[in-house]
């Protein structure tokens, strides 16, 4: 479990279906799950939107932002406001949910050493 589903209630964890180790997030309780990551400082790096399918997962549209900054105070702000805009405009019904990349500043500054970017 990452830092982020550390931070969430129980009752956002225990109304979501699960993908491999991700959460899928109902709209609301995506919204109010970012409002809980930027509170607590992670950063949204990503959202994904899904029709929840009887044999899985369909994918629907899926976030594109991303934006460097040395100040992670300011990288989550944007970050997390550009995740909140794109559930906004992506809005959708019952059958539907959201899977939140996210990451704090320690899992971050780990990723990126990791990686070769």
């Amino acid at each position: 479990m990452g830092d982020f589903e550390q931070l969430l209630p129980d009752e956002i964890g225990d109304a979501s279906v699960r993908s491999g180790e991700e959460l899928v997030l109902t709209y609301a309780h995506a919204r109010r799950a970012i409002d809980i990551a930027t509170k607590y400082q992670v950063a949204v790096l990503g959202v994904e939107c899904f029709r929840i399918l009887a044999d899985g997962l369909g994918v629907e549209v899926y976030s594109s932002y991303g934006f460097e900054t040395d100040v992670w105070r300011e990288f989550v702000e944007r970050n997390n406001r550009e995740a909140i805009l794109f559930l906004d405009q992506n809005s959708r019904g019952d059958g539907y949910g959201y899977i939140l990349t996210t990451a704090s500043q320690n899992e971050f500054t780990h990723l990126k050493r990791s990686t070769s970017w």
